[in-house]
């Protein structure tokens, strides 16, 4: 496949203008309403009535029932089963409840592609597996906003298929030149043959679909990582979503970016030799908590043994 030789600024210039046209807002599928009302809502319960966030939910019939079975999920562990949102809120958090409305909005919106060289199932197991170690990370690093990272580690890559679906000759030609380049990252072959990342695409769509702008922010630079490795507790929360990004992925047997986590483990974390071990132990053992919530099929194979397969190699 050839890969584009003109100038990169005016690549780069050509490329977000043809992001910004494919991604219109009207071009988008629409967020659903209930959880439109609910995203608008302030993170802080002392400031919103919180029969506002129980209207909308409940409103839903279906959503309500997502609701319910994800606060009455083994995650949380309440020892009186929930029966009410109103309840559910006040025992989990507003943020909480906010951010699986959003999952499961985001997650009805991503187009359901499955073939030969992508399927959407095997990315939300990335994401998943993303999210939990984005949090595991960010409780290390001592403070931030767990949910918040959790969700923005978890949705990091869903323009990933809406851009197949908007241009699936380009995206699915880059897909197979990434098997052909297992060396690269995404983002940097992208940004190589379009001139721009799927972290671009996500940054518009998040505009488009009125996703916080906290949240919205970390989707957008998940593919940097230095800027936020100079001062780790500044930013804790993006810090720990870009980190997961270099996670193996469920389709990959090859994990060149392996040493490239341990450096930045072992420079954050220099007393704990084994952090990345333990961390996959953690993912893989919490990964079904939430898989069963969100409707994600389990990877047939753990982190910590595609871990231990590449260590025996």
């Amino acid at each position: 496949m050839s890969i584009v030789t003109e100038n990169p600024q005016i690549q780069e210039t050509r490329g977000k203008e043809e992001l910004q046209n494919m991604f219109r807002a009207e071009q988008l599928p629409a967020m659903p309403h209930s959880a439109l009302i609910v995203l608008q809502l302030d993170n802080d319960l002392s400031k919103v009535n919180i029969n506002d966030l129980v209207r909308p939910i409940e409103a839903d019939l279906g959503l309500t029932t997502q609701v319910l079975k994800f606060l009455n999920s083994a995650f949380f562990g309440f020892q009186n089963a929930i029966s009410s949102i109103k309840q559910g809120i006040a025992l989990a958090g507003i943020r909480t409840v906010k951010n699986f409305v959003l999952w499961k909005a985001v997650f009805s919106l991503i187009p359901k592609t499955a073939d030969s060289f992508f399927d959407v199932k095997l990315l939300w197991q990335d994401s998943l597996r993303r999210a939990l170690f984005a949090r595991k990370l960010l409780v290390l690093l001592g403070r931030g906003d767990e949910d918040l990272t959790f969700a923005g580690a978890l949705l990091q890559d869903m323009a990933i298929p809406l851009l197949l679906k908007k241009r699936p000759q380009p995206t699915s030609g880059l897909i197979q030149e990434l098997k052909r380049r297992p060396n690269y990252r995404l983002s940097d072959l992208e940004q190589e043959m379009f001139g721009w990342t799927h972290a671009d695409a996500a940054e518009i769509i998040c505009q488009s679909w009125k996703i916080p702008k906290d949240l919205s922010s970390f989707m957008a630079n998940h593919t940097q990582i230095e800027p936020f490795m100079d001062e780790p507790t500044r930013n804790p929360e993006q810090l720990s979503v870009s980190l997961s990004a270099l996670l193996p992925s469920v389709v990959n047997t090859h994990w060149f970016e392996e040493e490239k986590l341990r450096h930045y483990l072992n420079v954050l974390f220099p007393t704990k030799p084994n952090i990345l071990e333990n961390l996959f132990e953690q993912v893989d053992k919490e990964f079904d908590q939430y898989a069963v919530v969100l409707q994600i099929s389990r990877p047939k194979i753990t982190l910590i043994d595609q871990f231990q397969v590449k260590k025996m190699r």
